[in-house]
């Protein structure tokens, strides 16, 4: 059971990362890069229902921010109520 809950933390880490990247890279790529193609088809499911509920406000979409730190709740929330009941 630990190992799984490992797992889950490491998957939500390396999602916050690519979704920095993500967000960065449309100020430093061209819009027809492959590397900025591969990364929108991966973030865009995942900020896809926040971005119904969170619309742009004057250009500057909130969705990828509300989504980084949801995962870092949820990865706190983990960390310090699931791990230590498996390590007693």
């Amino acid at each position: 059971m630990r190992l799984i809950i490992e797992f889950v933390l490491v998957f939500l880490q390396v999602t916050r990362f690519v979704l920095l990247i993500g967000t960065l890279l449309p100020l430093i790529l061209p819009a027809d890069n492959n590397l900025r193609i591969g990364i929108t088809r991966i973030m865009d499911p995942l900020l896809r229902p926040f971005r119904k509920i969170i619309k742009p406000i004057s250009g500057f979409d909130f969705s990828p921010l509300v989504l980084y730190f949801l995962l870092i709740g949820l990865e706190t929330l983990i960390s310090r109520s699931l791990l230590p009941m498996i390590v007693k």
